[in-house]
């Protein structure tokens, strides 16, 4: 399907409210997260801040959980980095199959974001690592603008 936007700029096509729901395996034990993630503008208004909300259940974590990144143009184009400014990974959104990657100490972060249409996209992760053997999938779909 096409997506009827500039994907140059990742704020036109994310901004808004998505439904999420991941996908978490480690080695043998899987798990699930489902919530909501929303685009927002940060308060520069050159960015985008991107908060998930939502309950988790993966081995001992069971409850409510949050996170929060951030989307802003870098030197090199568009990147994701954590809400304390650390760099997590490039995001370009024009070119497939969109692959990411962040190294996390001695663990390594393969990503791939899946546009689908204007209202759905995926991002499937593999970590692998000392102690990590994981696949995270997340399918986040529209809710609003």
């Amino acid at each position: 399907m096409s997506v009827p936007v500039d994907l140059a700029d990742p704020r036109g096509y994310l901004a808004g409210r998505w439904n999420v729901a991941r996908e978490l395996r480690d080695g043998g034990e899987t798990g699930s997260f489902e919530g909501v993630a929303v685009f927002a503008p940060d308060a520069a208004g050159s960015g985008l801040v991107w908060d998930e909300e939502g309950e988790i259940a993966f081995g001992a974590m069971n409850g409510r959980a949050q996170r929060r990144l951030l989307v802003v143009p870098g030197p090199d184009g568009w990147e994701v980095r954590f809400d304390d400014g650390r760099p997590f990974h490039p995001l370009d959104l024009t070119s497939a199959p969109r692959p990411v990657r962040h190294d996390c100490g001695e663990d390594l972060y393969i990503g791939r974001f899946d546009l689908h249409a204007a209202g759905a996209f995926d991002v499937t992760w593999t970590v692998t690592g000392p102690r990590k053997d994981q696949l995270i999938v997340s399918r986040y779909r529209r809710l609003a603008r």
